[in-house]
């Protein structure tokens, strides 16, 4: 039975995915049957996920558990505080080549730019999301997941887990900019490290850095 919480929650939902509950629980990192549940009223959001979803949008958590807001808040989030980020219909590791901003879009996500800047140090708006497929990058990264991937990051400068364009595909790897070449780590030790050097090097670019991943629970 729906109860004033849950409508709410609801439209926390519309806006910022759009009332598509799925894509929300992908973004925040809940099962969508976890949020089905609360959007139906039959289920509460734990204190920790309530936390989250501050940390992503700036929820005011005052009006979503008591539905009082105070006369100086805003009812509703500026535009300009947020960043619509496109999900790419492509996957890391899965062979479907450069992402050269001709990708369809799946879908999209509305992000907190405040939240993108204190908490994962970005400041681009060139960000897209895309899916991992394959397991090299376990435990960092298992199959599945939705990484969020700032496209303005395409040098290595510091050891982190990029996405790169390779002759099968786009690949999801840990750098390491060496003094003559670049390493290409696998965290998954079973899977052999390589090198980007002077030799394959135009066979290979960097399409960016991932920031952030989100999976279901």
């Amino acid at each position: 039975m729906s109860t004033a919480f849950s409508r709410r929650f609801v439209t926390l939902v519309e806006q910022f995915s759009g009332g598509n509950k799925r894509q929300f629980a992908e973004l925040t990192g809940k099962s969508p049957s976890h949020i089905y549940r609360i959007c139906q009223g039959l289920g509460r959001p734990s204190m920790a996920y309530l936390e989250h979803l501050y940390s992503l949008f700036s929820v005011d958590l005052n009006w979503l558990l008591t539905g009082e807001q105070a006369t100086d808040a805003p009812t509703q989030h500026n535009q300009d505080d947020l960043l619509v980020v496109p999900k790419l219909d492509v996957e890391a590791s899965a062979g479907f080549g450069a992402i050269n901003g001709q990708e369809d879009i799946t879908e999209q996500f509305a992000l907190n730019k405040r939240w993108l800047q204190s908490q994962l140090g970005v400041h681009s708006d060139r960000l897209a999301f895309v899916s991992v497929r394959g397991d090299s990058m376990r435990p960092t990264l298992e199959h599945g997941d939705m990484v969020l991937v700032d496209l303005s990051q395409q040098q290595p400068s510091k050891t982190g887990v990029y996405i790169i364009q390779t002759q099968d595909g786009l690949m999801a790897k840990r750098l390491q900019q060496k003094s003559d070449h670049i390493e290409v780590i696998s965290d998954n030790p079973d899977y052999p490290s390589w090198q980007i050097n002077s030799q394959n090097a135009e066979h290979h670019g960097i399409a960016g850095r991932i920031v952030w991943c989100g999976r279901s629970l």
